[in-house]
Formats: structure tokens, C-alpha cells, sequence
């Protein structure tokens, strides 16, 4: 029961994509335009955003993610390049996992998706981090911080010489669902 609540909240198509459709207020169409924001705001200086989830995470094939589906508001909705959009899940091996951190940090790469036990430790891409982005939140608070921790930390050169020292967190949260209760 508390998987099918947490389906819910981050997108009703992790129910059944065929029942559902999308929707402007779901998580999804938020995020996309959030991720947008911070593109513009920040594109003179290719700062980088993190977006994390543990649910609805990306897998080759033709099942219904989340990941997926931000990316295309992305790219069709905000015209933001697909190749500047990528899941730390396509990376097959550690020295791919490098090469796609090292994009991060030369901003060639400007947001990234991946899950708490696959980009949430052992990533140090912070260098162009403005933002971090939560689509669920973990039950264990030090996943949480642990995820904060990959943008907010010593080595942001963007957030120090731009935006005050600050990075910005955001957690997306559906009122009267199981993320208020998290």
C-alpha cells in the first residue's frame, strides 16, 4: 500500500500509464519547469542541477519512468538539447560513471538524474551545481543528506563566484499524500 501511495504522488502514470495521462500540476510538469528555470538563469555559467528519485528511475525499454518524461517536457517543451540531459543509470561501468562526472563538472552535461544508491554517493560533480531537486524523498534522513550532499559542498565554484555561496534545494511534495507524511 505505501509503494502504490508513493506511485501516486510522484505521477499517477506509475499506476497505469494507460488509465492516466499527464497532467500540468504533476510532479513531472513542475519539475520540468523548474529545471528550466534554473537552465536559463544560470546558462553564461553552465550551472548543472541534480534531480533525484528512487521511484519511476530510467530503464531502456518502453515502460512508463519519470525520468523519461521530464526529460521530453525538456527538450520539446523548453527546446533544452537531449544530450545535455542525462541518467547516471546509463552508465554501465566506473569509467563511464567518471567520464559522465567529469561532464557534469565542465558543464557539458547541465542535469542529471539518478537514484539515491546510484548518484547520491561516490559523485563529486558540484563544481556547476546550482540546484538540487527531489521528486521523492528517502525514508532515512542521511540519504537525504547525502543527496544534498553532491551539490552542497566544497569545490562549487559556481555557487561561490554566483549565487551567494547557496545551493538551492527542492523537494517536490503532493499535499494530503504520502510525501507530507515523509
Amino acid at each position: 500500500m505505501t509503494d502504490y501511495a508513493r506511485k501516486m504522488s510522484l505521477d499517477l502514470r506509475m499506476i497505469d500509464e494507460n488509465a492516466y495521462s499527464d497532467h500540468i500540476d504533476n510532479k513531472a510538469s513542475h519539475c520540468a519547469k523548474i529545471l528550466n528555470d534554473y537552465y536559463q538563469k544560470y546558462d553564461a555559467q553552465k550551472g548543472t542541477q541534480f534531480v533525484f528519485s528512487d521511484l519511476g528511475t530510467y530503464k531502456p525499454g518502453g515502460d512508463f519512468n519519470v525520468y523519461s518524461e521530464i526529460k521530453r517536457k525538456l527538450v520539446e517543451d523548453y527546446h533544452i538539447p537531449s544530450y545535455k540531459i542525462r541518467f547516471i543509470q546509463e552508465c554501465k561501468n566506473e569509467k563511464a560513471k567518471k567520464a559522465m562526472v567529469d561532464a557534469m563538472n565542465r558543464g557539458d552535461i547541465r542535469i542529471i538524474f539518478g537514484s539515491t544508491s546510484m548518484l547520491g554517493t561516490g559523485v563529486n560533480a558540484q563544481q556547476r551545481a546550482v540546484a538540487v531537486h527531489h521528486l521523492d524523498t528517502p525514508w532515512r534522513p542521511s540519504d537525504l543528506e547525502q543527496r544534498n550532499g553532491r551539490a552542497v559542498r566544497k569545490g562549487n565554484l559556481i555557487a561561490k563566484e554566483f549565487a551567494d555561496n547557496k545551493v538551492d534545494v527542492i523537494i517536490y511534495a503532493v499535499e494530503r499524500s504520502l510525501d507530507s507524511y515523509k
